[in-house]
């Protein structure tokens, strides 16, 4: 049995407005004074912190003045994206609640693993209605690079669990390239489901451990369970 870290935006759902890339932009504006998207730094996969990296050293930001006020962008964003937060309406993904209801009932711990600031990354999940499920969670707003986040994710689990556990107790479940490159920088397993913006081919191309058209799919709860 593994314990699944689930990414989030195209894994568990799909988020139906630009709540989040307008948070970056609003907190760009608010901190740093410029005028920058999300998009300009290929977002999928990546950390909320990587991406505000990425994106002012474009703007000609100093890194270090980036790092100087990078909390307080987070934070800004975390304030737009609760004050518009009665517009997040996520559509929840096939086959997704069902495998989470399996899963709590077989007493498995479940946490989440995403580059969301953890206040957005939480209103999401609690707007899909998936709350109730998970014990804990790593986030975006605690490293650049998302390998990082494994760890922490073992770390918060024992506090949530009061348990000990090693790293490879966790599988990732994701949908990106990115998802399965954390889990082999990491060491441990990672299914995928091709329910993002990469195909089912492209995703092949980096052998996950498992790779499914949806999480619909019994072999997800059949690895994870195994």
């Amino acid at each position: 049995m593994k314990i699944p870290l689930f990414d989030i935006d195209g894994t568990l759902f799909k988020t139906r407005n630009p709540i989040h890339q307008n948070a970056f932009a609003f907190a760009f504006k608010k901190v740093y004074g410029k005028n920058a998207k999300q998009i300009e730094a290929h977002p999928e996969g990546k950390t909320d912190k990587q991406i505000i990296l990425e994106v002012l050293k474009r703007h000609g930001v100093p890194a270090e003045e980036i790092r100087k006020k990078i909390n307080t962008a987070m934070q800004v964003m975390a304030m737009y994206f609760s004050e518009h937060e009665n517009q997040v309406n996520p559509e929840v993904l096939p086959g997704v609640k069902e495998l989470l209801s399996k899963l709590k009932g077989q007493n498995i711990p479940i946490g989440v693993l995403t580059g969301n600031v953890e206040r957005i990354g939480w209103t999401k999940i609690e707007k899909a209605g998936l709350r109730d499920f998970f014990n804990f969670g790593a986030f975006g707003d605690k490293t650049e690079k998302r390998v990082e986040l494994v760890e922490i994710a073992r770390q918060n689990a024992e506090i949530a669990l009061g348990k000990t556990f090693q790293t490879q107790d966790f599988v990732i479940v994701g949908d990106t390239p990115k998802d399965i490159q954390c889990a082999k920088d990491a060491g441990i397993k990672v299914i995928i489901a091709a329910t993002g913006i990469f195909s089912f081919d492209e995703l092949a191309k980096e052998k996950p451990d498992l790779l499914v058209q949806t999480l619909e799919d019994q072999k997800v709860f059949d690895f994870i369970t195994s």
